[in-house]
């Protein structure tokens, strides 16, 4: 009934698959497969992944009911910047395809596609498989993909084969698809408006787009009516390109009680949070270009300065000599401290080969490419833990571990 031509305009919509517990999935290969729920921080489920979903576990369910329905369900506390370098890349991956991209959220968004054909020699099809096979086997997540007209449409078709499912819908195809949408899940229309709608005999995605224009704009307000249009093929809505264009930065820190102002514990507190920053920014092959270490104070003052870098550096033992003297700089003689933390930015893509200032010391950054794969298994310690945190905090007696490695 649409006398529309195939690919008028062509928007892709991508959607990360239960993205939450899918990423936990992702970096913790032993819960593939498992029924994984995140939100124990705040007592529900905030994701729910498809194996917990075959339990009828909901998102917004407590965990005890959780529990209850699943006992061998993984309940893990939410990581948003985990999260949010996963979106980053995945995002990072599609514009590689296209520049023209909108992060509608962290784990959705959109991309025009149009007129890509020709020089990806690749039909819409195949670069929307192309983008979907690139995403899910460099991070290891689940996305579905949709292709339409219209950023509703594609919405409509990304969400129609879930998970891991890829839809393309051209202007002859339209109907096919809002026959089988209910009013209900198109997107921007609410349960208060499609039972409103329903009232009219309105109770799928066609029914609706099939009514006249004069029925919409009578009943309707004016955004109903560009949703209309854009269900019709119609382009209403143009992408947002301003969103967020990069991943901002990384914290590290903890709490501790008792306050304290021995310097040997500050510093071993403060460089294991600054190992862990870098060693999160490694997983995404990120070049770190500032470093901002703080120690907070009983009366919440922060005490803080930054290192700017002229190269970025992925292991923290290639700049230690000035992380110490930052340190040094920031702790003061008869503060108690509760707190310390490190926060790096300044990110860059690692990868090329990395000509640093240390170019002159590159036997030792082949070292540290060795060194800290053992570290982050934790089957070494090589001095950025310098104290035993466990009897430290039980007894809080520090106990010296293995001294800081020297390697000239």
């Amino acid at each position: 009934m649409f006398q529309l031509h195939s690919w008028s305009n062509v928007i892709l919509h991508l959607d990360g698959d239960a993205f939450f517990s899918s990423v936990f999935q992702a970096v913790n290969p032993n819960l593939k497969g498992k029924p994984v729920v995140t939100g124990s921080e705040r007592g529900l489920a905030t994701a729910v992944s498809y194996e917990a979903r075959k339990y009828g576990i909901k998102r917004g369910m407590l965990t005890w009911q959780i529990k209850k329905i699943c006992p061998q369900c993984i309940i893990l506390e939410s990581d948003y910047e985990l999260y949010s370098l996963f979106s980053h890349k995945m995002f990072q991956i599609l514009r590689t395809f296209t520049p023209v991209v909108e992060e509608y959220s962290i784990d959705e968004g959109f991309g025009d596609i149009k007129g890509l054909r020709q020089p990806l020699n690749m039909s819409y099809g195949q670069i929307g498989q192309a983008i979907k096979n690139k995403i899910e086997s460099s991070l290891g997540i689940s996305i579905s993909v949709g292709i339409s007209l219209t950023k509703s449409l594609a919405k409509l078709a990304s969400s129609s084969q879930k998970p891991s499912g890829l839809t393309v819908v051209d202007g002859r195809s339209i109907e096919k698809l809002l026959v089988k949408t209910k009013i209900k899940d198109v997107w921007g229309i609410g349960q208060n408006t499609s039972a409103y709608l329903e009232k009219f005999g309105i109770k799928t995605a066609l029914d609706f787009a099939l009514r006249s224009e004069i029925f919409v704009q009578t009943n309707l307000i004016r955004p109903f009516y560009e949703i209309w249009k854009e269900l019709r093929g119609e382009k209403v809505y143009e992408l947002d390109i301003q969103g967020k264009q990069s991943y901002k930065g990384i914290t590290r820190s903890q709490t501790f009680t008792p306050s304290t102002n021995n310097k040997d514990i500050l510093w071993a507190k403060l460089s294991t949070h600054i190992e862990d920053a870098f060693a999160q920014a490694r997983k995404f092959h990120y070049l770190v270009g500032k470093i901002s270490p703080f120690l907070k104070t009983q009366n919440f003052e922060y005490h803080t300065s930054e290192i700017k870098l002229k190269e970025k550096v992925a292991y923290p033992y290639l700049i230690h000599k000035q992380l110490r003297q930052i340190f040094d700089l920031i702790h003061k003689k008869g503060i108690m401290y509760r707190s310390t933390g490190c926060h790096i930015s300044d990110f860059q893509e690692n990868t090329m080969s990395q000509m640093t200032l240390f170019e002159r010391d590159q036997k030792l950054e082949e070292k540290m490419k060795k060194i800290y794969p053992l570290y982050e298994k934790k089957k070494i310690d090589f001095g950025s833990m310098l104290f035993d945190k466990q009897r430290y905090e039980n007894k809080n007696k520090p106990k010296l571990k293995i001294p800081l490695l020297t390697l000239n």
